[in-house]
């Protein structure tokens, strides 16, 4: 999301396609959880729609692992172009965010004075990072700190011993499936929160793996792709099963660290790597998507709830239809934001 890597064709598809997996996300996963039990045939729509995306943030983690640690960094460099591209223009939307977050509240639950509204500004940062989808940020912010000197060490290492630590990875998210992660407060367990950042960050040295790993044939290409799809019904219907048998809505099958969303992603990148996208509107599309990633990223969760203000949810319609019309009107409002901002006086610094 923050690391861009331009020229290279499949790098911007993949780094389009993890956008707009984002906001699918938050699109559908309303419907998934409001809807449970209720009605199923609207309920399994949104399903089927969240299971297909669950390799968007892991993807934007692996884009920057892929893009980022091949290359040789004085950290002092490095530390200054991750300041500009992500921390200044994650600034600026955190104070747009606490006032947009300021406006939506009922009249008599705004607080007018300096201190009540500083009080309320800190409580909503230690409840929710101020927005729930700030969390990504704060991570990949802390997990920079290390990149020049992870990088260092990968390159060191031969793409065996890579595996066997990728395998390690996998094999201590596993165990670690069943402690909860605080990711999206500043309050409480501090622990479980850096786990989740360390957890997390294994996602961007399977992207240097399979960066680094050629694909040899359209056989592995379509095989990546039958996997694909294969970890979306697994998703789906896992996803079902556990419920069922838990009688309450599960959603282990979404985490971002279950092995089988490290399966999804694995596979869309392996199926996307070195690909020649013939199309070249939707080559323009996806560039366009890919160099503003980061901005869609930061101002999506507000076109959300303008639209939910205005009457504009998946209820409006069935499914089928709210869902994708609801995720292509987020993409182009947010997309058509940050464009503008980047067209007026320094607003390339602080638009993402």
């Amino acid at each position: 999301m923050t690391a861009k890597s331009t020229h290279i064709q499949w790098l911007d598809t993949l780094r389009a396609l993890a956008t707009l997996g984002v906001i699918i996300i938050h699109v559908s996963t309303p419907t998934v959880k409001m809807i449970y039990g209720k009605n199923m045939e609207y309920w399994w729509i949104g399903n089927l729609w969240d299971s297909a995306v669950r390799f968007a943030v892991p993807l934007f983690l692996m884009l920057s692992g892929a893009t980022l640690l091949g290359k040789e960094y004085k950290p002092g460099v490095f530390y200054k172009k991750r300041v500009s591209r992500v921390l200044v223009p994650f600034l600026f939307w955190l104070v747009v965010y606490w006032i947009y977050r300021w406006s939506v509240l009922l009249p008599k639950q705004q607080p007018h004075e300096f201190r009540s509204i500083l009080q309320w500004g800190s409580d909503l940062f230690l409840k929710e990072g101020v927005s729930k989808h700030f969390w990504y940020v704060y991570m990949i912010l802390i997990i920079y700190l290390f990149v020049p000197f992870l990088g260092k060490g990968l390159r060191r290492l031969s793409m065996s011993l890579i595996s066997n630590l990728l395998l390690l990875w996998i094999i201590l998210a596993f165990a670690c499936k069943s402690v909860p992660l605080n990711l999206y407060s500043w309050s409480g367990d501090y622990g479980s929160k850096f786990l989740g950042y360390f957890l997390n960050s294994g996602y961007l040295v399977l992207g240097y793996y399979l960066m680094k790993l050629p694909v040899y044939s359209q056989r592995i290409r379509y095989s990546s792709g039958a996997v694909f799809v294969l970890s979306v019904l697994i998703s789906a219907f896992c996803t079902y099963l556990f419920s069922q048998k838990g009688h309450k809505l599960d959603l282990s099958m979404y985490g971002y660290l279950s092995i089988n969303t490290v399966i999804q992603s694995m596979a869309i990148f392996m199926w996307i790597k070195d690909s020649d996208l013939k199309n070249k509107y939707l080559n323009r599309a996806f560039e366009s998507i890919s160099k503003y990633s980061f901005g869609i990223y930061l101002v999506h969760i507000m076109i959300i709830g303008i639209f939910f203000q205005h009457g504009i949810f998946w209820t409006m319609a069935h499914p089928l239809i709210s869902l994708p019309l609801i995720t292509m009107m987020t993409l182009v409002c947010s997309l058509m934001i940050i464009f503008v901002l980047q067209k007026i006086p320094f607003g390339k610094y602080i638009s993402g």
